[in-house]
């Protein structure tokens, strides 16, 4: 439903807003075609993991089980990084975020209020994850926060 102002005539959405919903309908699509990939590359990789493991465990009994390769090669790839069941959270909690992200600027787009505490909260949760997950990044927080802002001084367009 498209908003109305007082008149009864189309509101209209500020300049400002317009850009910044641009602004964020590109960079939500290409966060969206990255997560894919990195799902895709995901579970290239676990299919690969799983191979050398079960490669290694073959090896490790046609050897009559007396090396610990199997046990050494679990340890190096667990001590590498985070594990594996850590990096599919933050991919899918990030890539609902991207959604609800996009939902929201969708919303704002149709200057309804709702989607800037969607989208609030949706950069709050991406930005925790990122913390979280790879450590501070200024980047990573500066620009969610400046776009929250933005958008917030937008507020008074949206109904």
């Amino acid at each position: 439903m498209e908003q109305q102002n007082a008149a009864g005539a189309p509101a209209k959405r500020p300049a400002f807003l317009t850009v910044l919903c641009i602004l964020s309908f590109v960079a939500q699509g290409f966060a969206i075609i990255g997560y894919i990939g990195v799902i895709a590359l995901m579970g290239a990789a676990s299919v690969v993991v799983d191979a050398a493991d079960d490669a290694l465990g073959a090896m490790n009994d046609s050897l009559g089980g007396t090396m610990s390769m199997e046990n050494e090669m679990s340890e190096a790839i667990s001590a590498a990084g985070p594990s594996m069941g850590m990096t599919w959270a933050y991919i899918v909690i990030g890539f609902v975020c991207v959604l609800v992200s996009l939902f929201a600027v969708i919303k704002m787009w149709k200057l309804q209020k709702i989607g800037f505490f969607l989208y609030t909260g949706a950069s709050v949760v991406s930005m925790i994850m990122g913390v979280v997950y790879s450590g501070f990044s200024v980047v990573a927080v500066v620009v969610p926060v400046a776009f929250i802002v933005m958008y917030g001084l937008n507020l008074k367009a949206m109904k």
